[in-house]
């Protein structure tokens, strides 16, 4: 694997409500995903501004016209929503293996992903 991985919005989820340590990784992830984490209506002020503290070392991915041409052919190719065709374009063109446990995501990504659990158990292996 690359050692560059692209979280996506369930993956921060999992991580955040099962208090995981990620493994010492180089980690982006989309606006889009920030957008979703930030705007979660059960977010508590204490768990925003966690998540803000998170969000400053971790490199966001813009809509930029690449990742907004990325998405329109994945989703005019997969049928995938549209914000998970920006996630998925997104983690393209970072080069980076995304991390969702959205099967269907996962399906039709078209490039390298795990689940989160996958991570973590790389990183202890």
């Amino acid at each position: 694997m690359t050692g560059r991985y692209f979280l996506d919005t369930n993956a921060w989820i999992y991580a955040i409500n099962g208090r995981v340590k990620l493994p010492g990784y180089r980690y982006f992830t989309s606006v889009i995903t920030e957008m979703e984490l930030l705007s979660w209506p059960a977010l508590t002020a204490s768990e925003e501004r966690v998540l803000r503290d998170i969000l400053t070392g971790i490199h966001v991915i813009g809509l930029t016209s690449d990742v907004k041409d990325r998405a329109i052919e994945i989703r005019k190719a997969t049928s995938l929503k549209l914000p998970d065709s920006i996630v998925s374009a997104s983690a393209q063109l970072a080069d980076g293996v995304l991390v969702t446990n959205d099967r269907k995501l996962r399906e039709r990504h078209g490039g390298a992903s795990v689940t989160l659990e996958e991570l973590l158990e790389q990183s202890s292996g």
